[in-house]
């Protein structure tokens, strides 16, 4: 396994997904979000959030060969994951211990990527000290152990997918879960004991969900950067099949020279360099701002999720085209366009498209609109 260090380049981890996001129409795209889920949002979450104690627990778990997941998105959140953590975490004073709960079925976790598998979680949860709500939090908890699941979490398996069956999904739901006070990724946040518990916030301005959210800014740019290296590897896969493939058009020529799909691929190339340059810009921008501990300004912010969503949408669209226009060809197995629905998880994954779009032209609203913010709030 690649070795987790706090201060490696994004631009690495990102040729990797880009290399194993190649395989996707080969293999499927289990294995690539099983490493994107463990890498970028398990200990990407403790390098973001963690103390420094904690993030030199990484080590440990990478000599051990532990799997991680990130336990975020709830069955009644959906895609407002993160907007919406139903999940709670209380403090109790007398154990120094948090206490875990899903209070209710749409506070379980959902699409937990090797959640029936994975022996640690990090798991946000919404942090209630001494009464009060200290907003979502992140927590570094164990999972199993030698003995199997650990007490009072419950998991069970959302079912057959369309795609990716290779990759496990897990609903994880927690009936007090008791975990130690160290167990708070606490770099910007902790609690201290004694008189019920108190709060205390460790960086003015910066809170423990604005740098988990880092995770969904890096992940956007891995996302986009799946869609766009699945596209560009299913299009040459087909390509070298119609190159040999002969039909019937004056001259003898090859499928590759029937008009439509000649068009569709200088098209797509076209496309796909234009797309590939914006998203490896934005990757160079949000790397200078990891590596800085830096929130990404919002014009970054939104160039991120745009490229998300130009690429999963893109891509989308021209793999479609290419099905249509291919031929019986795209009928059969292990041609690549079986594994086209990992598509639609990109479209889905690190943000519903849809709903970015929307928040991007919420903001853009927000700031030119005379009302000012209570337009819309």
């Amino acid at each position: 396994m690649p070795q987790i260090r706090p201060n490696s380049s994004m631009a690495a981890h990102s040729k990797a997904h880009r290399l194993l996001a190649r395989h996707a129409p080969n293999l499927g795209p289990g294995f690539w979000i099983r490493f994107t889920v463990h890498y970028n949002l398990f200990a990407g979450s403790v390098l973001a959030v963690g103390n420094e104690q904690q993030v030199k627990q990484l080590e440990e778990i990478q000599q051990k060969g532990f799997l991680g997941c990130f336990g975020l998105t709830e069955k009644l959140a959906g895609v407002n994951s993160g907007g919406v953590v139903n999940t709670i975490a209380e403090w109790d004073d007398q154990t120094q211990e948090f206490v875990i709960t899903s209070p209710e079925v749409g506070a379980q976790k959902n699409w937990i990527s090797q959640g029936l598998v994975g022996e640690l979680a990090v798991v946000v949860a919404d942090l209630r000290v001494a009464g009060k709500r200290c907003g979502a939090h992140a927590f570094l908890m164990e999972l199993r152990d030698a003995k199997g699941p650990v007490p009072n979490v419950e998991f069970g398996d959302m079912g057959r997918k369309t795609v990716g069956n290779d990759l496990d999904n897990a609903w994880i739901a927690f009936h007090g879960a008791r975990v130690p006070r160290h167990t708070l990724l606490s770099r910007y946040g902790d609690v201290q004991p004694g008189n019920g518990g108190t709060y205390v916030s460790k960086v003015k301005g910066l809170t423990n969900m604005a740098m988990i959210g880092q995770r969904l800014f890096s992940g956007r740019v891995a996302v986009a950067w799946a869609a766009l290296t699945f596209t560009r590897k299913l299009f040459e896969m087909t390509r070298a099949y119609s190159d040999h493939k002969k039909c019937w058009i004056p001259k003898n020529s090859t499928l590759t020279e029937v008009p439509q799909l000649q068009h569709l691929y200088l098209r797509a190339d076209e496309t796909l360099k234009k797309l590939e340059n914006f998203v490896g810009s934005c990757e160079k921008q949000l790397s200078d701002c990891l590596q800085k501990d830096e929130i990404p300004p919002m014009a970054l912010q939104e160039a991120i999720a745009s490229a998300k969503i130009l690429a999963s949408e893109t891509s989308i669209d021209l793999c479609f085209r290419l099905k249509q226009d291919v031929g019986s060809h795209a009928l059969m197995g292990d041609t690549g366009f079986e594994q086209m629905d990992f598509l639609q998880a990109c479209k889905f994954a690190e943000g519903d498209s849809r709903i970015l779009m929307q928040k991007l032209a919420r903001d853009r609203v927000r700031i030119s609109s005379p009302l000012g913010s209570s337009f819309l709030d």
